[in-house]
């Protein structure tokens, strides 16, 4: 099937399948192969050369011609949102008119299609296509594709970018990395569909053409995301919208505010997502990005509704998308629509094909597999008519006549990305969860009533923990009142700025109990928490059926999966950075990272513009760096990695210029970087304190987003040289700018018989105490005195 003619999945002549015949636009090298830092282990073909398309002598268009296209459809004069999108310099708008567009309409820059001139284009299917239609949009699309477009930006003309706009995709031509949403080989039709709106923050919200009928029961169950160092970037993205996203008539009539419509928001942190070849979700024309590999389904049907046509093309293309082995991803809210509030039941009229069908056609093509003709087996089954199934041959003749080469088809293209080896330091993709609530205002003066319900909660369960043992203090604990809660941290900027970090926590062994307890210390007092270590699915199921506080989970936890061969026993802890910074977490000040026996004070302030940790003064190498495996030749083996393995590869070689430059630019630093990598302990005779570096605690630390990517980069190495964590710790430390001396107005780390004795030295000043193990807690004395302690 991998050789098969890619046109034969679209349309039924012979004839077509012999002009694509031979396509080989992608060739992509088996899943198997090794899997390295900067780019997909890939053959792509040289960049297409488009025969040049010479349009009509009566067409007038402008010069301007880029790479990156964007088409829209406007029957109105220039719009303030056209003109927006008409300012892009990289960019070049198309705008496609109909019967009721103005005779004049023109703008400087930008490629107006009237329907004469649409007509003059040459193409059959778009002679074909219906005036006072939607569905003039595809004229665009041709010419775009004929103009040498690589990118097309499918929007409408009464939206606009917002946050990052057009820059929050990813154009990427190689690997990129990130969460994955996937399904079981035998997973049924509900555990393959994937709601963009619950990921992003809203669970009661459903996109336009999410079939009614699995609303109710649908959840991404724990198992359904992976998290994967490389992966091939997704052919079409889906931006969401903020104020009036798209959604069915259903909700708006449900939720929608007679005179003003819509007032959504989504959760500020979430990631991009890629939901993987065999899982399904539906996905609109109006803030979506195609890469050229996509550019086949653009294709809008024209015999079904307004409200529908794009629904189910989304259905239709990434069907084909899945059996090339390419993707759809949805990215976090990039543009803002105000839509005029008008009567929704007329909505809701030329969506009923969505209600009714949209679950036939999902059931349809998760049984699809390449043995029958797409276009004509949709209007066989009613999902469009017979005049789109012809129109999709005049497409496709039409995708040909202008140089289009359709991707190859890909055999086994549902299993590219499996899970690795646990044993398997190296392994691509890994279990991973994560799940948000928009709880927390967009605007930090304003309180957050929805997360302080959440902290009170909390803070209930672990009263009553508390006074299962005796506990004397818990008794007098007080609950504030929800909105006076709320207020009060809105007055303190420690707490604000830690609803926009994220918080790590890790553990050196087998997570079996006291993710409960964390999970209600913790979760509530941060924009995400993450435990990062290994945790099977049967212990994680154990936890949320437990009755006892210590230990149940009280919702689906946020985790990355890290086997006991990555962690080393604590060794390589450090890894968890490197695995945080491929979800691509958004707009987050930074990343808190500690390990599961510290007790984190977190409303204590620190300064989250540079890194935070606990450096050690001097004191000799400590046992690490002559350790034959973690300590010198660890780090000789990590430089080598840079200067060898992956000297052509051009994200570490970035990382290598960074690093370069923070060491020179460094005052305390008088070595060459690499030197000074080997050096440990040196005393150096500035002009400012003397500061050891011979290692540091690197059981709690900070990281702003501003170096994270550094430091991801860093850890990655250090982890394939096999680095001690705190050699890795103190570099870091002393390469970055950052705070933190060992002493202890900071954090208290005991040793030996000390450790029992935690309780005697903790003071909620510190920013915390290391270790206070979570087991001893099964012990009722033990958990009182933790829960009595000043």
């Amino acid at each position: 099937m991998a050789h098969a003619p890619w046109a034969m999945l679209i349309v039924a002549a012979a004839a077509i399948l012999l002009l694509l015949r031979g396509s080989q636009l992608l060739l992509v090298a088996p899943t198997s192969s090794p899997i390295e830092f900067g780019a997909l282990q890939a053959e792509i073909a040289p960049e297409m050369i488009v025969p040049e398309f010479i349009p009509p002598a009566s067409l007038q268009t402008p010069s301007k011609r880029t790479k990156k296209w964007i088409v829209v459809t406007s029957i109105q004069a220039p719009t303030e949102d056209v003109k927006r999108l008409a300012s892009y310099p990289e960019w070049t708008l198309v705008v496609v008119g109909d019967s009721k567009t103005p005779a004049n309409w023109s703008l400087p820059d930008v490629h107006y299609l009237s329907l004469d001139a649409q007509e003059a284009l040459g193409f059959q299917s778009v002679k074909l296509l219906p005036t006072k239609s939607y569905t003039r949009k595809n004229a665009g699309y041709l010419y775009a594709i004929a103009n040498g477009a690589q990118w097309i930006y499918d929007t409408d003309d009464d939206n606009k970018p917002f946050g990052k706009g057009l820059d929050q995709f990813e154009y990427s031509s190689g690997g990129t990395r990130g969460l994955r949403f996937t399904a079981t080989e035998n997973a049924p039709v509900q555990e393959r569909l994937f709601n963009p709106y619950r990921h992003f923050g809203r669970a009661e919200m459903w996109p336009r053409g999410f079939p009614l009928e699995h609303i109710k029961k649908h959840n991404h169950d724990d198992g359904s995301y992976r998290l994967c160092r490389v992966q091939r970037p997704s052919a079409v993205q889906q931006g969401i919208v903020h104020k009036d996203p798209d959604v069915d008539a259903v909700y708006r009539l449900l939720h929608a505010e007679p005179t003003t419509g819509l007032d959504e928001s989504f959760n500020q942190f979430a990631p991009p997502i890629t939901h993987a070849p065999g899982t399904y979700a539906p996905w609109n024309s109006q803030n979506t990005l195609f890469s050229r590999a996509a550019f086949f389904g653009l294709f809008l049907p024209t015999t079904v509704a307004f409200r529908v046509t794009d629904i189910w093309r989304s259905y239709f293309t990434q069907t084909l998308l899945h059996a090339a082995g390419e993707t759809v991803a949805f990215v976090p809210v990039n543009a803002i629509q105000n839509r005029n509030a008008h009567n929704y039941l007329v909505d809701f009229g030329e969506e009923l094909d969505v209600y009714a069908k949209a679950g036939d056609i999902v059931r349809f093509i998760d049984g699809w597999r390449c043995t029958i003709e797409l276009a004509r087996q949709f209007a066989q089954l009613g999902f469009w008519g017979d005049a789109d199934a012809q129109l999709v041959q005049h497409w496709v003749k039409d995708l040909q006549k202008i140089g289009y080469r359709f991707p190859n088809l890909r055999a086994n293209a549902r299993d590219e990305y499996p899970l690795g080896d646990e044993r398997d330091v190296r392994r691509n993709c890994r279990r991973a969860h994560v799940s948000f609530a928009n709880d927390l205002p967009a605007n930090k003066s304003e309180p957050a009533e929805e997360r302080a319900a959440v902290r009170i909660a909390a803070f209930s369960d672990l009263k009553h923990w508390c006074g299962e043992c005796g506990s004397n203090k818990s008794e007098s604990w007080l609950f504030p009142a929800q909105e006076d809660l709320a207020t009060a941290i809105v007055k303190n900027t420690t707490l604000i700025d830690n609803y926009q970090s994220v918080a790590i926590v890790s553990n050196n062994w087998p997570w079996t109990i006291g993710m409960g307890l964390l999970q209600r210390m913790h979760e509530a007092n941060f924009a995400m928490l993450i435990f990062c270590g290994h945790i099977s699915k049967e212990d994680r199921d154990e936890m949320h059926a437990s009755y006892n506080a210590y230990s149940k989970l009280k919702r689906l936890i946020n985790y990355i999966d890290m086997s006991e061969e990555e962690v080393h026993e604590g060794f390589l802890m450090y890894y968890c950075l490197a695995k945080v910074e491929e979800m691509k977490i958004q707009n987050v000040k930074g990343y808190f990272m500690f390990s599961d026996d510290m007790i984190f004070n977190f409303w204590n302030p620190l300064n989250l513009n540079i890194v935070q940790g606990v450096k050690r003064g001097p004191g000799g190498w400590g046992p690490w760096w002559a350790d034959r495996k973690h300590g010198f030749n660890a780090m000789k083996r990590t430089i080598h990695l840079i200067e060898g393995k992956y000297k052509n590869d051009p994200e570490v070689q970035r990382f290598a210029v960074e690093l370069n430059r923070s060491i020179d630019e460094n005052p305390r630093i008088d070595s060459k970087p690499y030197e000074y990598l080997m050096e440990a302990n040196k005393l150096l005779a500035k002009p400012i304190p003397i500061q050891g570096d011979g290692w540091a605690n690197g059981d709690w630390m900070y990281i702003p987003s501003s170096n994270i990517s550094f430091v991801a980069m860093f850890a990655q190495l250090a982890h394939e040289g096999g680095l001690f964590h705190e050699l890795f710790t103190s570099k870091l430390l002393n390469i970055l700018p950052s705070e933190g001396e060992a002493d202890y107005s900071r954090v208290v780390s005991l040793w030996g018989g000390n450790r029992t004795t935690w309780s005697r030295h903790y003071s909620e000043t510190l920013y915390g105490v290391h270790p206070v193990k979570l087991s001893e807690f099964q012990d009722k004395s033990a958990r009182s005195t933790f829960c009595d302690v000043d």
